[in-house]
């Protein structure tokens, strides 16, 4: 998903919104976590301020799936993001994302905008933490052999 800056300059009085549907699915494999994402749904707008500052609203829409912490089965977890990003030519500070050459690549902010949101662990609503039952190791167990002694004391 990319702009170059005289498609954003020559629309910026026009309808500055977008809608695309993006394939991350390259990325996503990079992480063994993740074992499936949908395509993924970016709306948003841009405009510029200032003549060198460019700011994209974006709304990301995706499903990710990943493996349940307890029974490794597959979750499907949706993310919905909201991030405003903010490009800039010539000097950067913290706030603004250099423009390498004229184009303006969006693929990577929402894949790395979708990494930082995806959760560190997730289970299934039916997996449960129950622990199995083991013997008891500080019940105190009756020796066979003084069994017949139980009923002196009594």
């Amino acid at each position: 998903m990319k702009f170059t800056l005289p498609e954003i300059k020559k629309k910026q009085y026009q309808d500055t919104t977008f809608t695309t549907t993006l394939d991350v699915s390259a990325y996503a494999e990079e992480d063994p976590e993740i074992l499936a994402i949908a395509p993924v749904k970016v709306t948003g707008r841009f405009h510029i301020e200032a003549a060198t500052r460019y700011h994209f609203d974006l709304h990301i829409e995706t499903t990710l799936s990943l493996a349940c912490a307890i029974t490794l089965d597959p979750v499907e977890v949706p993310l919905i993001i909201d991030v405003t990003e903010t490009f800039c030519e010539g000097a950067v500070d913290e706030d603004c994302r250099s423009i390498e050459g004229i184009t303006i690549d969006l693929l990577p902010i929402v894949w790395s905008n979708i990494y930082l949101e995806k959760p560190l662990r997730v289970t299934k609503p039916e997996a449960s933490f129950e622990r199995h039952s083991e013997p008891d190791e500080d019940a105190p167990t009756i020796n066979p052999a003084f069994a017949a002694l139980k009923k002196f004391k009594e």
